[in-house]
């Protein structure tokens, strides 16, 4: 079962740099990453490396107008007289892009099915306004969090806590 370590920074500008000094490091591996802000507004930023039903759409929907474009000159569409072979194309565009843009939004949001919404909620209405967290999803937190420790330790890191998700 993975399990989040939550990292909270002093400024972004920290956070950032611990990132990327954490992405240069071999033998430290994260299963997901979310980083978290709360706005002077109390609203909460949650930025991560998921995609989301927009991109899976848009993704899909690019694919399929191009796969069903593709298969319909494929099949003898360009042989069609007059503007038949712009209409055949196009309507399998069009066709394409839906059920690929359908396709898309499923999957993606399929593939998300697996987040930590709510715990990432929780975790988010403990923050500070102007210190942001790094949360990491991890299936060896118990091996990896004095690792962390010891890397952070330059970044004036707030809070270092392992919360096990699920």
């Amino acid at each position: 079962m993975d399990e989040i370590i939550l990292i909270v920074f002093p400024s972004r500008t920290t956070l950032a740099k611990a990132l990327e000094h954490l992405s240069s490091i071999e033998g430290i591996e994260f299963q997901r990453a979310a980083i978290l802000a709360k706005a002077q507004s109390g609203e909460i930023t949650v930025l991560d490396d998921g995609i989301g039903a927009n991109e899976g759409s848009i993704a899909g929907g690019t694919l399929g107008a191009a796969m069903a474009a593709l298969g319909v000159a494929g099949l003898g569409a360009l042989a069609l007289p007059g503007i038949g072979a712009v209409i055949a194309i196009g309507s399998a565009a069009l066709a394409g892009a839906v059920v690929g843009g359908i396709t898309g939004r499923v999957a993606a949001n399929l593939l998300e099915g697996g987040g930590h919404d709510d715990l990432r909620k929780h975790l988010a209405e403990r923050l500070e306004e102007g210190h942001p967290a790094l949360v990491l999803s991890v299936k060896n937190a118990h091996d990896m969090l004095p690792v962390l420790r010891e890397e952070l330790d330059a970044y004036k890191v707030e809070l270092i806590e392992r919360v096990r998700a699920g």
